[in-house]
């Protein structure tokens, strides 16, 4: 009721569908792709695995029981996840990582990556983006003239960083959050150094090193419960999504309706 008058669900359906639409119907339509690939691999999922997927999301939000419980509820509260939607999606993770998990290896390879992250030593830098070289080549030219680097990236990066002075947080060689090239122009920088121009796909970055933070003296041994847990959750979150897509891409969805198929063919 608005002001005294009704506003029925065939007025309100439009409306929801083209907002949230598209949204709704690919969460059920995995939710269906799901059970029958369970079924297909004589699987079941109980309320045990329910359970300890509903203790995963609560874990990954803190380590604190009350603020993870504050969390959780903030996060419903921002992505619209009711009782309904919520329940399908715990019962959504917990049935992919069913399903993904006899792919998931813990190679000493990938142990050593997640040591050199998390323990290996780190390098900082400023950087300035430019959308070309000629700009990244005019950036260097004013810095190697004394331009202070901060103000330069403030007034000229589009970076992210530039409000910071183009200022990153440390990170090791093999930090994945970083592309290759950052990483490993930021290695072979002296202390003080100016990097020349670096390519990345949407551009070149100049960068400037800052500090060289040595490795912890923490051995992997000791950090190895940790970290495997680390590459494990990093490894079922990829092929989790994995699944997803591809299970969503092999679903036959016709939307009848208008509104609902707008929508639809709008989802990312």
């Amino acid at each position: 009721m608005v002001d005294g008058q009704p506003i029925d669900f065939e007025t309100l359906w439009p409306v929801l569908a083209e907002a949230h639409g598209g949204d709704a119907l690919r969460e059920i339509a995995l939710d269906r792709r799901l059970t029958v690939e369970l079924e297909r691999r004589g699987m079941r999922l109980g309320e045990k695995e329910i359970a300890a997927e509903q203790s995963r999301l609560l874990e990954s939000l803190s380590g604190d029981p009350q603020s993870a419980a504050r969390l959780v509820v903030e996060l419903r509260r921002r992505d619209g996840l009711g009782p309904v939607r919520f329940a399908a999606l715990v019962r959504r993770n917990a049935a992919l990582r069913a399903l993904i998990q006899e792919q998931v290896t813990l190679s000493p390879e990938a142990l050593d990556v997640a040591y050199d992250v998390q323990a290996g030593p780190r390098r900082q830098v400023r950087l300035i983006a430019a959308p070309t070289l000629v700009e990244a080549d005019s950036a260097l030219a004013q810095l190697r003239g004394g331009a202070n680097f901060s103000d330069l990236a403030v007034a000229q990066s589009t970076d992210s960083s530039a409000s910071r002075g183009g200022l990153l947080e440390p990170f090791s060689r093999h930090d994945p959050s970083y592309p290759e090239s950052v990483r490993g122009a930021a290695f072979s920088l002296p202390a003080g150094g100016l990097s020349a121009p670096v390519l990345l796909p949407q551009g070149y970055v100049v960068m400037l090193l800052v500090r060289e933070i040595p490795a912890s003296s923490e051995s992997l041994q000791s950090m190895r419960p940790r970290l495997e847990r680390g590459v494990r959750n990093t490894q079922e979150r990829l092929l989790m999504d994995q699944l997803s897509q591809r299970l969503l891409r092999e679903s036959r969805i016709t939307a009848f309706d208008e509104s609902l198929n707008s929508s639809w063919l709008s989802a990312p």
